[in-house]
């Protein structure tokens, strides 16, 4: 790219965050990274880039997040967000993933030299089809036809964004990431978690459902093919084959020589367990280990279609086994499994 391009990058201590500043500096990018005030996963940010603290609600943070020498472009990736696997209402939620999204939005329509944002989404965002039928990209986004807070408020944000597109001529693509996984999880995330646990014996049961998850390696390189070649108004899925939760545990303990999980919960059976630890869990005021809603993530289909991504941002994922390997080999070095 040319000359005097800095990237803005928002939630860059974050997991997909991270590893999207780590691509673009190792293609010689200037870098400048959003991070929350505190954050210890601050230390994770790579040393090459700029760190400005600051919060997406707080206006006068972003502002200083925005401000760059004259002469200089700016590419704006805004990835962070609050990701919850609480179907509940939450205003922080909303908070951050709606209003914080539309600050971004008003600072790049004020800054002349802003001259693109690239908005990650959710594949949460888009209405499920039904069992068998491949989800593809839609062009509107309605948060009653999405289920939980944060779906609705990864829906809401992605609409404020075609319709700055539409309304104001906001040069702004959307991308859509499924799960994900890999190495570099430094504040191990949940799938992070699932794999611990299966590799240490944890997971006396998994559930007959299914994932679509992604390498975060992967999907940090089709967030930046979007800041490259993604068009205006355009939303892209990034995403995999979906893979049933039996195969994966399969792959992890054939990666990591562990014990596999025997047995597998039907949906019903998991539903009702959720339900009584949702209840157990509120009453000592704890987090539930399981709820109803982590259950209907893996009972829900989750075939996504990448075809538009591959097609015209050159976006490609590895196997599931490569992953697993790679993360693996991570938290061994790590010192995060024996």
């Amino acid at each position: 790219m040319k000359n005097n391009v800095k990237y803005l990058v928002t939630g860059a201590a974050g997991f997909l965050g991270g590893t999207v500043c780590r691509q673009l500096i190792e293609r010689g990018e200037s870098v400048r990274a959003f991070v929350l005030p505190g954050d210890p996963a601050e230390k994770y940010v790579p040393e090459e880039a700029e760190i400005v603290e600051g919060d997406l609600t707080d206006m006068a943070s972003l502002k200083k997040f925005f401000e760059v020498e004259s002469g200089t472009e700016t590419v704006v990736l805004h990835i962070a967000s609050i990701v919850s696997v609480d179907a509940g209402f939450s205003s922080k939620v909303m908070e951050v993933n709606v209003d914080g999204t539309g600050n971004i939005i008003r600072l790049c329509l004020s800054h002349p030299e802003c001259k693109k944002l690239v908005y990650c989404s959710s594949t949460g965002a888009i209405p499920e089809a039904a069992q068998g039928q491949a989800i593809r990209e839609v062009g509107y986004f309605d948060p009653d036809e999405v289920v939980g807070c944060y779906s609705r408020s990864k829906a809401m944000a992605s609409q404020a964004v075609l319709n700055a597109v539409h309304e104001q001529g906001l040069n702004a693509c959307i991308v859509h990431p499924s799960g994900i996984m890999g190495p570099e999880d430094f504040a191990v995330g949940e799938t992070t978690g699932t794999l611990i646990k299966i590799i240490n014996g944890e997971m006396p049961a998994g559930i007959n459902g299914s994932f679509n998850l992604c390498d975060v390696r992967d999907l940090a390189a089709g967030t930046i093919a979007a800041a490259d070649r993604g068009e205006a108004g355009e939303c892209y899925i990034l995403a995999n084959e979906q893979v049933s939760f039996k195969e994966f545990a399969r792959m992890v303990s054939d990666e990591a020589g562990c014990k596999p999980v025997r047995t597998f919960l039907p949906i019903w059976a998991a539903n009702w367990m959720g339900g009584m630890m949702e209840k157990q869990a509120k009453k000592k005021g704890i987090k539930p280990l399981m709820t109803r809603f982590s259950v209907y993530n893996l009972a829900r289909n989750n075939r996504y279609d990448s075809t538009k991504a591959v097609r015209e941002l050159g976006y490609s994922t590895r196997p599931y086994r490569e992953t697993i390997h790679d993360e693996i080999a991570w938290l061994k070095e790590t010192g995060k499994i024996a």
